[in-house]
């Protein structure tokens, strides 16, 4: 297996093979009719996820090395965790708030956000944070060519039932490791 990897690393070419899901939706909240509260997760190949391990802890290296993460982020790094992001918030309102200071927010909840990600987008701030060669060339071939077909259920008959296949044009896949990291990178 590490020959293998090493030889995609190398080669800087992600395994079509590797490039399928199986989408299934998880009921998340509200009304279990409405197609619009099930959350889509990806169910990818195991061998797919250790590649994009190895793939996520070279791109953090990257991009803690060269600094691109700011002090804002709070994910991706052992010591930053969404209580953390919450506790500063909190805290700084307060702070803001005794010295009779005007606080305000705008928060933004993203729809589909991991469905909309453009890739050429995606490839161009990775090549201005420093992402080059054989590197960021696994990386789109990781992001293209990929398919997906959708999981709709057994609707009591049993066997489940599903899509056709389909190429994926946008996006980062669902349950991915990598996924995540990237989307967090394309709207910074």
């Amino acid at each position: 297996m590490t020959y293998i990897c090493n030889e995609i690393l190398k080669a800087g070419i992600f395994p079509d093979r590797l490039k399928y899901a199986l989408d299934k939706r998880i009921f998340k909240k509200g009304n279990k009719h409405d197609a619009s509260n099930y959350r889509p997760i990806s169910l990818l190949a195991s061998f797919a996820k250790i590649i994009e391990k190895l793939m996520f802890n070279r791109l953090v290296s990257h991009l803690d090395i060269n600094k691109v993460f700011a002090k804002e982020q709070f994910g991706f790094g052992p010591q930053f965790s969404t209580d953390q992001a919450a506790y500063i918030m909190i805290n700084g309102m307060l702070t803001a708030l005794n010295d009779k200071l005007m606080v305000g927010g705008i928060f933004c909840d993203l729809q589909k956000a991991f469905d909309c990600v453009n890739h050429e987008i995606l490839m161009e701030k990775l090549e201005f944070y420093g992402t080059q060669g054989k590197f960021s060339s696994l990386v789109k071939s990781y992001l293209t060519g990929r398919f997906q077909r959708v999981i709709l259920g057994n609707f009591g008959h049993g066997a489940e039932k599903s899509s056709n296949w389909k190429q994926i044009k946008n996006g980062v896949p669902h349950g991915s490791i990598l996924g995540p990291l990237l989307f967090s990178h394309i709207y910074k």
